[in-house]
């Protein structure tokens, strides 16, 4: 391959009636500086190339490992939703079986209490039925509450995994829209290069006219 600087120290054989000296250094310093230039652009066009195939490889790679991450995610959000629901569940049979329990002692206790009662029974019996109620509706209150922070806690779980599946989307479309920018440029600078004309030569004297004709 002919080198800029293999044309600059090109020396030729002066001969009779041969070409001017000084238009054949002039042309050859401007076919040298086109060389030049062209070698600069097919350079800075090789590393521009370069660097955005080291990006795309680089955000392919970033696209795999949220790819992978949203997966993981996902799994650990439907995991967590399946835990909850069988922990509420197991709550509100404990609270159940809790309230029922009360109640079952409440109603012994009321009954014995009436049997031993004589002169007090209707003021034993009332109280104890309204021992019975109070104890029932705070196992009530505990079984709502206890329902209520599980439900509670199954919406932020969900509220979480719908704001991750939100990010995603968002991440995706940002990440298509820079990869679709970064081919178009490099379309833009193929396009131009496949287009640039090269420099225009000098007209031919009138004696390199005759020695052409």
């Amino acid at each position: 391959m002919i080198k800029p600087l293999d044309v600059r120290n090109k020396e030729f054989r002066r001969c009779f009636r041969g070409y001017d000296e000084q238009e054949v250094d002039s042309f050859l310093d401007h076919v040298v500086d086109a060389m030049d230039k062209l070698l600069r652009e097919n350079t800075e066009l090789s590393e521009q190339v370069q660097r955005m195939g080291t990006a795309v490889a680089h955000y392919k790679e970033l696209e795999d490992v949220l790819k992978s991450t949203m997966l993981i995610a996902q799994k650990t959000a439907q995991e967590m939703k399946a835990s909850a629901e069988k922990e509420s569940e197991v709550i509100i049979q404990e609270a159940q079986a809790r309230a029922d329990e009360i109640v079952r002692q409440a109603s012994l206790e009321s009954e014995e209490m009436v049997r031993k009662a004589s002169t007090e029974s209707e003021r034993m019996l009332t109280d104890s039925r309204e021992q019975a109620e109070t104890i029932l509706r705070q196992a009530q209150q505990e079984g709502s509450r206890v329902l209520d922070e599980a439900t509670v806690k199954i919406n932020r779980i969900m509220a979480e995994y719908e704001e991750l599946q939100k990010q995603s989307k968002v991440f995706r479309a940002k990440f298509r829209s820079f990869l679709n920018a970064q081919i178009e440029m490099l379309d833009v600078e193929e396009k131009t290069r496949q287009g640039q004309a090269f420099p225009e030569l000098p007209e031919p004297t009138g004696l390199l006219r005759e020695k052409l004709a």
